[in-house]
């Protein structure tokens, strides 16, 4: 929903996110529904001047040039340069990965020129404003 989002709003997206979760990420961008398949790429696959969403192992790759960043499962941005929208995502479920974005949240508080949001996820699939 996040990356229709993106792309409705005529942005780029770029996925940083480590092995395996981005080859099962790429699967799932392909397969998820057969009527609205985002076109994507990874890695070092051909097709970056064409893409508008593409995944990423590399924390120093932006080869798209997306303004819009995704990060999953702990990734972090090696520089911040050209992106003017980053979403933290995490499952808050998980002991250990809501510590790790509280942490990551500590860190970013400390970023100046950045202003920071949280959202939830609610029941009916829609996001809710926490801070």
């Amino acid at each position: 929903m996040l990356l229709k989002k993106t792309l409705a709003a005529k942005k780029k997206a770029l996925i940083l996110c480590p092995m395996p979760a981005a080859s099962a990420l790429d699967d799932a961008l392909w397969s998820h529904d057969a009527g609205s398949w985002i076109a994507h790429g990874l890695d070092d696959a051909d097709g970056a001047d064409y893409c508008h969403v593409w995944i990423s192992t590399d924390m120093a790759a932006n080869p798209i040039k997306a303004e819009f960043l995704f990060l999953l499962h702990g990734s972090v941005p090696i520089t911040w340069d050209g992106i003017a929208r980053s979403f933290y995502l995490f499952d808050g479920r998980s002991d250990a990965q809501l510590q790790q974005a509280r942490d990551q949240w500590k860190e970013w508080q400390n970023l100046g020129d950045s202003k920071l949001g949280y959202f939830s996820q609610n029941t009916q699939g829609g996001w809710d404003k926490m801070a």
